[in-house]
């Protein structure tokens, strides 16, 4: 867990989880198992805050000017993070993903992914085709 980041609804913020005692740290994993056992989180962890940031150039009060950031709980982040790590270890190890699937996974590579993409992309400016890409990021 980084260092310096911003927190989000809660204020609670990483370098604060890294200094619970062992009676706080353990009932944050209660609340954690508690979370991963019913599939569900706090109401809390749903919200987030959004800052508009202006571009570089001139902003003229318009909001297509700025480029949003979300803030989510630590707390909530970081249960994902572990579900994300944990997920990732077991399909690595059980070859679920298949073809361009695994660039993200513990020992996955995004060599071939990013061939596939480039070949992709010349041929629809070579066949002058329109192309949309739709990419989804788990981490």
């Amino acid at each position: 867990m980084p260092n310096g980041k911003a927190p989000g609804p809660s204020i609670i913020t990483y370098e604060m989880l890294k200094h619970l005692g062992p009676t706080t740290n353990s009932l944050l994993l209660t609340l954690i198992r508690k979370c991963f056992a019913s599939a569900d989180i706090p109401d809390l962890w749903r919200q987030a805050m959004i800052f508009p940031i202006p571009k570089p150039h001139e902003w003229c009060c318009q909001l297509k000017n700025t480029r949003p950031i979300t803030l989510l709980d630590v707390i909530q982040k970081s249960l994902v993070k572990l579900f994300y790590n944990r997920l990732s270890a077991i399909l690595a190890a059980h070859n679920v993903l298949k073809g361009g699937n695994f660039a993200g996974l513990p020992g996955g590579t995004c060599r071939d992914p990013i061939i596939t993409l480039e070949s992709i992309i010349h041929n629809a400016n070579h066949n002058n085709s329109p192309l949309w890409i739709l990419s989804q990021d788990i981490s």
